[in-house]
């Protein structure tokens, strides 16, 4: 198993074990009429969807960073990248100061990993959107079961509250009180199962050196002349001698 796989395992196990203590919290606190422990939840709920964004981000970083990994592997050149590809590569390369230009030996691969800064992959802003773009960028399905995954519709949520909290718009106790804690292991659970669904993908990807450009196929040549069967030679031969009676 690849290493952005069991680091994603061991992220949502960080999740899942949060989640229990935030349910466990919530039944031995959350009891009585008066509830004197809830503003403490509500803090305990928002910052799990800080976990959760961080399992997601961390997650789909990793996941584009091996295929770079893979590339770098195979010795795979720039011309040999699928054409999505090359365009982003150059778009990245644009940014590249001159000092690192010194630096390239064998342009044709040094070029694909110049450019790439794997912490503005995605910076801060991880939903579907941006995942469904990179996939269509680098080649790769992302495609998930609905029923499963929501296709990541629940990574808007926990990417905007993340943003709130993070730039202190929003205190946790605010975004807390907008959820239950069965709203939030419901909105993890879809969130990791769509991430979960979208590395599998990377890594068939990857099994199937998605990042080629695939040849196009070759024109078809003509179809070799068919040979009379041995009815039709009969038939010819009875017209000639028809026409020559």
């Amino acid at each position: 198993m690849r290493d952005f796989l069991l680091e994603f395992g061991r992220r949502r196990a960080e999740v899942r074990r949060y989640l229990a203590v935030l349910l466990l919290a919530e039944r031995r606190l959350g009891g009585g009429p008066d509830r004197r422990h809830e503003e403490e939840l509500k803090i305990f709920r928002a910052g799990a969807l800080l976990i959760v964004y961080n399992a997601v981000e961390a997650s789909a970083r990793l996941g584009i960073l091996a295929i770079y990994d893979e590339i770098s592997r195979t010795g795979t050149s720039f011309d040999d990248l699928r054409e999505s590809f090359r365009v982003r590569v150059l778009n990245d390369f644009k940014n590249v100061g001159a000092a690192k230009y010194a630096n390239l030996r064998a342009i044709a691969i040094d070029l694909i990993y110049s450019g790439f800064d794997p912490e503005k992959v995605f910076p801060g802003n991880v939903d579907a959107r941006k995942v469904r773009e990179a996939a269509q960028t680098y080649g790769f399905s992302s495609d998930t079961e609905y029923n499963v995954t929501k296709n990541g519709a629940d990574l808007l949520t926990v990417k905007n509250r993340r943003q709130h909290l993070a730039h202190g718009t929003h205190s946790f106790s605010d975004v807390g009180k907008e959820y239950s804690t069965e709203d939030v292991a419901r909105i993890a659970r879809h969130s990791l199962a769509y991430m979960s669904a979208i590395l599998l993908h990377i890594d068939s990807y990857l099994d199937l050196e998605g990042y080629r450009e695939r040849p196009s196929s070759p024109p078809e040549s003509p179809a070799p002349p068919v040979k009379p069967s041995w009815l039709q030679r009969v038939r010819g031969w009875c017209v000639q001698w028809l026409r020559q009676a």
